[in-house]
């Protein structure tokens, strides 16, 4: 058994790099191996979705998709079974006003029907634009727009996969690493606060002002 891990691509206009990390449960398995050029064509394909209008502009103009990864890895123990990389086509640009710094993102909260921590995962969409109200809150619309919009690009992710394998089927899924399971996933929810992606965090570079003490 297996499963598909799919790396989107990004960076920000400071050079750091961004990714995000979605799963996908195939429904039926690849055979003894992974066919690479069926596994070439889908990453390059994904690599070149059109990212959706709400997820555009919340990356702003200083946040590009420039290309995925795709990892098959063995349900078992996790070990790599096929890999490839493609760069995007045409890099995709944000296209909202920055106003919040690389570290903030929107958080897609993944929820199966598992109970507990082994069903639910997350990812953290970069977003350095959006409408905030005065109380430092997204403001409606815009949340369902990013919760249906990202079920959308990931169902695009999924129709690539299954273009590329038509024997095999392929669900948004929550890997578990503590229980080596991965369920499948049955809402996507967006809160209305701006998280902080700390791993992006820490890989910015700071430049510090000085002032002597006393």
């Amino acid at each position: 058994m297996s499963y598909v891990r799919v790396s989107i691509l990004g960076s920000f206009a400071s050079e750091e790099v961004w990714s995000i990390n979605p799963v996908y449960d195939p429904n039926a398995e690849f055979g003894d191996t992974v066919n690479q050029a069926a596994l070439d064509s889908a990453t390059q394909n994904i690599a070149n979705i059109g990212v959706p209008t709400a997820l555009r502009a919340a990356l702003s103009t200083a946040c590009v998709r420039t290309g995925a990864r795709v990892e098959v890895r063995h349900d078992s123990d996790d070990r790599l079974l096929a890999t490839s990389l493609a760069a995007s086509v045409a890099p995709q640009a944000g296209t909202g006003t920055i106003s919040m710094p690389p570290q903030s993102a929107v958080v897609f909260s993944l929820r199966t029907d598992t109970p507990g921590a082994s069903g639910r995962g997350r990812l953290y969409w970069p977003c350095l634009a959006a409408s905030i109200s005065s109380l430092g809150r997204m403001t409606a619309p815009l949340t369902s727009d990013l919760a249906t919009q990202w079920v959308s690009y990931s169902n695009s992710i999924r129709g690539a996969l299954a273009t590329a394998f038509p024997t095999i089927g392929f669900d948004l899924a929550v890997r578990s690493k503590t229980t080596l399971t991965t369920p499948h996933v049955v809402r996507v929810q967006v809160g209305n606060i701006i998280d902080t992606q700390r791993r992006r965090r820490d890989n910015l570079p700071e430049a510090y002002a000085v002032a002597t003490n006393p």
